[in-house]
């Protein structure tokens, strides 16, 4: 009797499951593919990874270690830079990151000091993926925690399920909340990375308009604006536009 009332709970629950096991199969594939320096197949599956929704610092970590054996440093700093946002402070992607630095002709400013929202958020949050799945977990149990409240007879076991889906309810509202905060961090872009070898950077945002300075690829650039098809951008104070098919969010 039951069933009918868990039957779209459970069915949730089994396509969570299964779509995580898939993910974690593939990552374990592709870091197979990176051990046996096959950089150019788990380069391919990471990004499939990251294109299905996965966000953590681990597979921003091998997806740029995967990008930097193919010499792709442009790439390789942008995911660095991704993995930062939501582990800032990281040691082995600040490490790389640093390394990295040591090869460009425009060298970026790394940042070493990280905020206290920062490490709370790195703290809490993880990846927006962890705390969606969490969300998933508590609202299974808020929905049993409620059904048992609804079919018990005993008014002492209807109180303990009621405050007990109450609270369950709460945390259901945090985790959510989370997953909205840490989402919101990742998907925040302020910066951006130079993929051109030498890109123009442009007085007004027109390719009629004259020169100021040229960047170089893997050069981090602070994005202060922008229209349809360029940004303003800021490096070490100095400003100008370019075009946006030379420039990759962060």
């Amino acid at each position: 009797m039951l069933l009918k009332y868990f039957k779209p709970i459970l069915l949730i629950l089994a396509f969570t499951n299964v779509m995580g096991q898939n993910s974690y199969q593939t990552f374990d594939k592709a870091n197979s593919f990176y051990e046996t320096k096959l950089y150019d197949s788990s380069k391919t599956l990471y990004l499939e990874l990251y294109h299905n929704g996965m966000i953590s610092k681990e597979l921003f970590l091998n997806l740029g270690n995967s990008y930097f054996k193919l010499d792709s440093l442009p790439a390789a700093i942008l995911f660095y830079e991704k993995g930062l946002k939501i582990a800032p402070g990281n040691k082995d992607l600040t490490h790389n990151l640093q390394f990295c630095n040591t090869l460009l002709k425009d060298k970026n400013s790394i940042k070493k000091s990280i905020l206290i929202n920062e490490l709370i958020l790195s703290f809490l949050g993880k990846s927006p993926n962890y705390w969606a799945y969490s969300s998933i977990v508590v609202m299974f149990i808020t929905c049993l925690l409620f059904i048992f409240y609804w079919i018990t007879p005993k008014s002492f076991w209807k109180k303990i399920y009621f405050y007990s889906s109450t609270i369950t309810l709460l945390l259901l509202i945090v985790t959510i909340g989370l997953s909205a905060i840490s989402k919101s961090k990742v998907s925040e872009s302020k910066y951006g990375i130079i993929f051109s070898p030498t890109t123009k950077v442009m007085v007004e945002p027109s390719l009629s308009s004259s020169t100021t300075y040229q960047l170089h690829e893997g050069s981090k650039a602070k994005i202060t604006g922008e229209n349809e098809n360029w940004y303003e951008i800021s490096f070490n104070d100095r400003k100008g536009w370019v075009e946006k098919i030379y420039l990759k969010k962060i």
